[in-house]
């Protein structure tokens, strides 16, 4: 037995119909789980050169040792992939909540691959360590909520269900997985999931995983609950109906939102989603109205990703209101945006590539550039390589800046770091009772978490590039175990004299658990590995270092008019002092020079932002350093930095 784990992964041909067992020890040594042991799995398993929907990719559900222990909010999962959002066509991974991942552990499973493509629609159904494909040809062609329902009615309630919906089914690159406790991931692996002909995966188990020591785990969550203690919570644009949705194992603190429409309906409904349509219906409406919910239960039954419509939106009105485009050329109402029909018309088009549906599902760059010309200009808003809207723009928290160039996709985890730190502070600069994150306090937490007090000073560009790296190692460690975003890292103590939360706290829960004694420098050499692990990945499929860690031109031309919560755009600048960033631009030529430093305390190359096979050996990937070096895609040791 290994402690944490259930002990097996299971990797699934839907071509051939064959299952094998592989144990997971030989991953969790050097990757834990989650995010780390999926991209190892992904590198090993998938060739670079294949396009997303290639029956030789690979979908990888995965679950990290904290899965299935109560108090810890352990319950995310992940699936990774090749994702057909990006151009070209790169590893991407989505992050998962509700109790889908925890009751695969259960089922006896830390992970699945998925690879090849059945002849005809097919479900997984796994149940205690026994693993069967069925037919699921009565269920293609429904929406992810329905088929979950139907499936669930089949097998029985404890049942768990991860499915898609037709836009999974028709390979959009919008596509999302539907989940139980109304979960969502994006990154369009959806469609992955569609071009295997696999509508959906049922688990269901009764076996639990024992920690290594009990006893001290016990002691570490009354420890953690302490420092919990009325933790500010910030507004996630949950709806009403007062109650909440939690994931199996929450801390209970959680506002992930269960909202009550007047006609009795109910789901999931709280930040990015909740907001995506709500500006829009309330101008059209007059007043607030449950159509942002309605329109939210739409794209999750069509299984459409809400990040990847709120700025396909955006562009429609504006090529609306400059006369670029009308109703009549697209098929759709755009005179009535903000309208539940609107949404209804663009989800099922979208969904079905139906129409202009067809452009539009392949994402909002795409749809622009099929018709070009002034279209394309008005695509400004800051807006992904993967299609999704930018938030926690680097024009307002300039680490972001990095922590977005440096990923295909809105690297949100990584954003919720320093984002909502900066929510918290908002609250303090405008007086609201209770809030206690001064500037004094955001600096030590900066100390201690962001490597320096200045990190803190959203004056200067001076810190970040520091801070950009710890954040991103500890969030990719974070994910590999895997731990909630709403809670952890525990930045923040509100019942302390400094508020400096304790980041030795993960490793502590990690030892608890699996026995393993892991320090907290330890803990982020396991996140920087898989960071540097990421980064070949891409490389090997296209990524061109320096060329391609940039940002959308928007960030560096069109200033900035509003931020999340923060529509005065105030910000601790030099020595805590209350500055407003509204009207700033994200400087191209501090952001190259935050870049190259940045370069530097990666052990990259500054010149080309390339990695080295010293610095790969050194994170115990001297695999992964010859397959790059073969394939010429390593720094040339001329290039490299000298120490």
């Amino acid at each position: 037995m290994i402690y944490g784990y259930a002990g097996k992964i299971a990797k699934i041909d839907l071509s051939s119909g064959a299952v094998i067992e592989v144990p997971t020890q030989g991953y969790a040594a050097s990757f834990i789980g989650g995010q780390g042991m999926a991209s190892r799995l992904y590198w090993e398993d998938v060739p670079p050169d294949i396009h997303a929907f290639d029956p030789e990719n690979r979908l990888i559900f995965a679950t990290g040792p904290c899965a299935g222990f109560q108090g810890l909010s352990g319950a995310r999962w992940v699936v990774c992939g090749k994702s057909p959002a990006t151009s070209p066509h790169y590893f991407t991974h989505s992050n998962l909540g509700g109790s889908w991942g925890v009751e695969l552990k259960a089922a006896g499973f830390d992970g699945l691959l998925v690879n090849g493509r059945a002849e005809t629609p097919v479900c997984i159904l796994i149940e205690d360590g026994a693993v069967r494909i069925e037919s699921a040809s009565a269920l293609w062609g429904k929406g992810a909520v329905q088929a979950r329902q139907i499936l669930k009615s089949r097998h029985g309630s404890s049942h768990r269900v991860v499915a898609i919906g037709p836009a999974g089914e028709n390979m959009t690159a919008l596509a999302t997985l539907q989940a139980d406790n109304d979960s969502s991931g994006s990154g369009a692996l959806g469609g992955v999931m569609g071009s295997k002909r696999l509508k959906a995966i049922i688990v269901r188990g009764t076996g639990r995983v024992p920690a290594a020591r009990p006893a001290q785990l016990q002691e570490l969550l009354a420890h953690i609950a302490a420092l919990r203690k009325d933790f500010p919570r910030t507004d996630t644009g949950a709806g009403r109906g007062g109650a909440t949705d939690h994931c199996a194992g929450c801390t209970d603190e959680c506002t992930r939102g269960l909202h009550v429409a007047a006609d009795g309906s109910k789901g999931k409904f709280m930040c990015q989603s909740a907001s995506s349509y709500k500006e829009w219906a309330e101008k059209y409406y007059g007043k607030p109205t449950d159509v942002p919910f309605f329109a939210n239960r739409l794209a999750d039954d069509c299984g459409i990703s809400t990040k990847a419509v709120a700025p396909m939106v955006a562009w429609l009105d504006r090529c609306y209101r400059a006369g670029v485009l009308k109703d009549s050329d697209v098929g759709l109402p755009l005179s009535k945006i903000g309208s539940l029909e609107f949404m209804q018309v663009l989800l099922e088009n979208v969904a079905h590539r139906q129409g202009f549906g067809e452009f539009l599902s392949e994402g909002v760059h795409r749809a622009a550039a099929s018709i070009g010309g002034r279209a394309e200009e008005l695509l400004k808003d800051a807006v992904t390589g993967a299609g999704e809207q930018m938030s926690y723009v680097p024009k307002a928290y300039l680490t972001t800046g990095l922590l977005y160039a440096l990923n295909p996709r809105q690297p949100i985890q990584q954003l919720h770091e320093v984002s909502r730190l900066g929510m918290q502070w908002v609250q303090w600069a405008n007086g609201v009772p209770n809030a206690n994150l001064s500037s004094t306090a955001l600096r030590a937490i900066a100390g201690r978490f962001w490597g320096s007090e200045i990190a803190a000073d959203f004056s200067t560009y001076e810190g970040k590039a520091l801070a950009a790296k710890m954040v991103q190692d500890r969030q990719l460690a974070k994910d590999c175990l895997i731990l909630c975003d709403n809670v952890w890292p525990l930045t923040y103590v509100e019942h302390s004299d400094d508020h400096v939360g304790d980041p030795t706290l993960e490793s502590q829960v990690f030892s608890a658990i699996t026995g393993r004694d892991m320090s907290e420098e330890g803990l982020y050499r396991v996140g920087e590995r898989v960071f540097n692990l990421q980064r070949a990945i891409t490389s090997r499929e296209g990524r061109r270092g320096r060329l391609d860690d940039t940002l959308p031109e928007s960030c560096f031309t069109v200033p900035l008019e509003n931020e999340r919560l923060n529509p005065d755009c105030i910000f601790p600048g030099k020595n805590g002092k209350t500055i407003s960033r509204k009207g700033a631009l994200f400087e191209k030529d501090k952001f190259f020079a935050m870049r190259d430093e940045y370069y530097g305390l990666r052990g990259w190359d500054r010149e080309t932002g390339l990695q080295t096979q010293a610095g790969l050996e050194g994170q115990g990937l001297s695999d992964v350093a010859v397959d790059l070096a073969k394939r010429v895609m390593l720094a040339r040791p001329r290039e490299a930095n000298a120490e």
